[in-house]
């Protein structure tokens, strides 16, 4: 889970803390409410929806803290029915505009365009809301997408110098996990910049395969490094040249696969060629 994620939770549960606190002011209007084509709709409708709303978003989104692996899927469910939840009181507000428009019109000559004014702004205040909440969706994706891409950039420098200690101290099995480790937080951010999500570590190469961000034989290298990947996470030990091998395998990779322009480390300086001390 990003820390941006977690701001979304906070906020969340803030704004439900507020709701909450409205609860005992709400019982002096619970009756209050408009008419609207033929339905009653209450103030107290909309405190229960945007209440639920909000509770399935933070839900969604506390999915997310059962693995270190992205949830791409709970995540933009989560920003939308957030966007949604914020929408809720715009759209009542606006099909309660549109029934007093509707109901002077009715007290006028041309009372038969009462229901189709009715309708028509409400189906107009339907679509803006649901744009408006499209759009707040967008634009809280961008921001994860940014926010994931800060942290695999930290986790990739971190890894890699780790990965060189452990090494030097002879902690072979230890060192090719944390250099698979960089590798995996490389192949996600560039992956990301092309909107391509992984979540199961098993589909990774084969996504990076289809992206065309390796090929040739640096497919073979990466298939490798995977391979002494799954020997440094069993109980069989491995070799000072497995693991020599697989760091040089992570330089090499390192250094051919570009990253998107503009991009940059979690220092806040361009992406440097990558040393293991191998």
């Amino acid at each position: 889970m990003t820390e941006f994620t977690k701001t979304k939770i906070h906020f969340a549960l803030a704004l439900l803390a507020a709701i909450f606190a409205l609860h005992p002011f709400l019982h002096r209007w619970e009756d209050w409410g408009f008419w609207y084509l033929g339905f009653e709709i209450k103030l107290y409708y909309a405190y229960l929806l945007v209440a639920g709303l909000l509770s399935l978003c933070v839900y969604c989104y506390g999915l997310t803290l059962f693995s270190e692996r992205t949830h791409a899927g709970l995540e933009k469910l989560g920003n939308y029915l957030y966007a949604l939840a914020a929408m809720i009181l715009p759209l009542l507000g606006g099909l309660y505009l549109s029934s007093l428009l509707a109901e002077r019109m009715g007290r006028s000559e041309l009372a038969w365009a009462a229901p189709g004014v009715a309708l028509g702004l409400g189906i107009a205040w339907l679509v803006l809301s649901q744009a408006a909440a499209w759009l707040v969706r967008g634009r809280l994706a961008d921001q994860d997408r940014t926010t994931k891409a800060e942290q695999w950039a930290k986790q990739e420098i971190v890894s890699v110098n780790h990965a060189s200690e452990l090494f030097a101290n002879d902690h072979y099995d230890l060192a090719v996990i944390e250099a698979w480790r960089a590798m995996d937080a490389r192949l996600r951010r560039v992956l990301l910049a092309r909107n391509v999500t992984v979540d199961k570590p098993q589909a990774l190469i084969q996504a990076t395969r289809k992206a065309r961000i390796v090929s040739g034989p640096a497919v073979g290298l990466l298939e490798e490094l995977k391979q002494h990947w799954h020997v440094a996470m069993s109980s069989e030990p491995l070799t000072r040249e497995a693991a020599s091998a697989a760091l040089c395998n992570v330089r090499y990779l390192l250094s051919i696969i570009p990253l998107p322009e503009g991009t940059s480390s979690g220092d806040g300086h361009r992406d440097h060629p990558l040393r293991l001390s191998a």
